[in-house]
């Protein structure tokens, strides 16, 4: 009789609500880029996430940890969304999300790039196969990406 029981991971529920809600965050975004501009989503998506924001300050009980490191690397974290989301605003009200958004998800070639090179991070081989098959479906963009505009 085996006792070994399948269960499903914390980490996977968490990534699995990522996925809902920046899903519904990019269909959200390419109706709000066609009445407003890139420069006024951006504005309108860091009011949006004050809500967020305070009701996490209020879980913590205004407690903030205020290790250097931490607080540096939060914020470095906060301007590079910041500048990434403008420019997928600005792509979005040039192009269909159906092009943009599977383009722009490429982003993590970059992410596992960067932590193989500075953190030492490294991938199985089955990893690789998820990685390179999720590149592929963001690849597949590209056809559309580089057609030519009549003028």
């Amino acid at each position: 009789m085996q006792t070994d029981r399948w269960y499903f991971p914390i980490w996977l529920w968490y990534a699995l609500l990522c996925i809902f809600w920046w899903g519904l965050w990019g269909f959200l975004s390419k109706i709000g880029s066609v009445a407003a501009s890139p420069l006024q989503m951006q504005i309108l998506f860091t009011l949006g996430m004050l809500p967020v924001a305070l009701g996490m300050l209020v879980q913590m009980r205004g407690k903030l940890d205020r290790n250097r490191e931490g607080v540096t690397y939060g914020l470095l974290s906060g301007v590079a969304t910041g500048v990434g989301t403008l420019g997928y605003y600005a792509a979005l009200r040039e192009q269909n999300a159906s092009v943009v958004t599977p383009l722009t998800g490429v982003f993590p070639v970059l992410t596992v790039l960067l932590a193989f090179l500075f953190l030492g991070e490294r991938l199985s081989g089955r990893q690789w196969l998820g990685r390179v098959a999720g590149d592929c479906c963001g690849a597949a963009a590209f056809p559309r990406v580089f057609r030519c505009r009549s003028r």
